[in-house]
């Protein structure tokens, strides 16, 4: 048999219609005079570019065409060759670094981010990174913070920091900068890193212009040599968020360096962790806004919550408290769509995982954190629990189904096998211990269960014909296809349903048991940073 074309052969068919002038309905003119003219495809411009789309409905809206009734672009501010790049990258899915010099490739990215090629920013941030990382030191600051009118690259370079700032304070070069620079980088609020990260290289820059101290330990310092690094550290004090660090992380990083610190701020660092309260007549900074979440369901504080549930500590009372973890929004039915195929796309071999789900109950969030990666690893055929999934729809509890259009599920009751679920052994039941689920609702009750100890292989069940699912029965995210093959159970075909009977963990997630209907859900990354 003759194979299909593969996507590379379609790629290159289309890349030819750019290159051939073939039926084209749109034209840029690009640079300053003299210009030039460059050609272009609507239906090609709004498939690959969420900027072209807009921008070509609004023309289409205003009928805004030249005299041959083509949309026209006008682009000065770029090169031809910048800009036929990013043409290529629209039609191609190719680019080229290698020839291309740091600065053109900064000012590329910049352009790819315009135009919203998330793809390609993404490609060349890393690149950047990975192997012109010399270069955007020496021109980082020479260029975007030394020069206040290039306040555009000043932009995209703070972009830049403030999404790698683990790796850029990790640069051999840090140390070298100037007092002026380093105050510059510590007024950026947008730092993915926590703070008291930020305070250990504000010190490591203050032991390299101390090189003459023999030790590092404070309580072995003279009189002179405390004055002298407290001199040092002075000017960046303001710019330090003290009270976004936590207790716990301030006595293991800050509290050895007290004596180089101003006393009114070892007072009220100590009023503020004893009592909890944010302090009075004291000037606090705005909080790093590593502190965010990208939900639709719930706010940076009951991310916060979810952050103490992860690391075993009880919700501390502090109004800065520090996060030990990142939410990388992987998927969102609502702005994803919702299907199985597209939740294991977005979400298989991740690593940890937080599920929110907002039910169609007022309030109600239910969700779970998954300290394992989702995966196939798993079929319908394997997972043969003591209770088929008929069974628990139709397990003779009237009430099971209140929450849920009587027309969603109709069935009746059967025998199943009684064989035990077991996860993949390859995944690390030590890990899995970690598990947990939880709940919020509108009267900001906030309830967590954790795994039960005899039920630890039970945390998470992984199938390809599932969503996330926890537990025996304890929350299963299962939209329409799935068990259908090996299960008698007849339903509507809708997507958003799932099902809770409190079985593997120690926590009823809702006050009626049995299946559910969802509005949407998210699934988060979980960072360490």
């Amino acid at each position: 048999m003759i194979p299909l074309p593969s996507d590379k052969k379609f790629i290159q068919d289309i890349s030819q219609i750019r290159k051939n002038n073939i039926d084209y309905d749109v034209v840029f003119i690009v640079g300053r005079k003299p210009s030039k003219r460059m050609i272009g495809h609507s239906f090609v411009l709004k498939v690959r570019s969420v900027y072209f789309h807009n921008k070509l409905h609004s023309m289409d809206e205003n009928e805004e065409f030249d005299k041959y009734d083509r949309y026209q672009f006008k682009f000065p501010e770029y090169t031809f060759d910048i800009f036929d790049r990013i043409l290529s990258f629209i039609y191609s899915n190719e680019i080229n670094v290698l020839t291309m010099s740091s600065l053109s490739l900064l000012n590329l990215m910049k352009a790819a981010k315009r135009f919203k090629l998330t793809d390609m920013v993404e490609y060349l941030q890393s690149y950047l990174i990975e192997d012109r990382s010399s270069w955007i030191y020496e021109n980082i600051f020479t260029e975007a913070f030394d020069n206040e009118e290039s306040q555009q690259l000043q932009s995209l370079v703070i972009d830049l920091i403030c999404k790698n700032t683990k790796w850029f304070l990790n640069l051999d070069h840090f140390n070298k900068f100037s007092e002026e620079q380093l105050i510059k980088f510590l007024q950026i609020d947008d730092l993915s890193i926590e703070e008291f990260h930020v305070w250990n290289a504000v010190l490591d820059w203050a032991f390299v212009k101390n090189a003459d101290l023999n030790e590092k330990k404070v309580t072995l310092w003279s009189v002179q040599e405390i004055e002298c690094f407290k001199k040092t550290l002075k000017p960046f004090i303001p710019f330090i968020r003290f009270f976004q660090i936590s207790s716990s992380k301030y006595f293991d990083y800050v509290y050895e360096f007290s004596k180089v610190l101003p006393e009114e701020l070892v007072n009220k660092l100590l009023e503020y962790y004893l009592k909890g309260n944010s302090p009075t007549n004291y000037l606090l900074l705005p909080l790093r806004k590593v502190r965010t979440i990208d939900s639709d369901f719930i706010t940076s504080e009951q991310a916060e919550i979810i952050s103490c549930w992860i690391e075993n500590d009880t919700q501390e009372k502090l109004i800065n408290l520090e996060w030990e973890f990142k939410f990388n929004l992987l998927y969102s039915t609502k702005r994803n769509g919702n299907s199985v195929e597209m939740f294991h796309e977005y979400c298989d071999n991740k690593g940890a995982t937080v599920i929110l789900v907002k039910t169609n109950l007022p309030g109600e969030i239910i969700g779970g954190y998954n300290p394992i990666s989702w995966g196939n690893n798993e079929s319908s055929s394997d997972f043969k629990s003591k209770n088929s999934f008929k069974d628990l729809l139709n397990d003779g509890d009237e009430n099971s189904l209140t929450d849920v259009d009587e027309e969603l599920i109709v069935g009746s009751s059967s025998s199943a096998s009684s064989q035990k679920m077991a996860l993949n052994g390859r995944n690390d039941s030590s890990k899995q211990a970690d598990s947990f689920l939880f709940s919020f609702n509108m009267n900001n009750e906030n309830n967590i269960g954790k795994i039960s100890s005899f039920n630890v292989l039970n945390s998470v069940h992984n199938c390809h014909e599932c969503g996330p699912c926890f537990g025996t029965t304890d929350l299963w995210i299962t939209p329409d296809a799935a068990h259908l093959k090996y299960h008698t159970v007849f339903h509507q075909p809708l997507k958003n349903s799932g099902y809770h009977r409190q079985g593997s963990y120690e926590i009823k997630l809702r006050n009626k048991p049995g299946a559910f209907q969802f509005k949407d859900y998210e699934v988060f990354q979980v960072i360490h940073v």
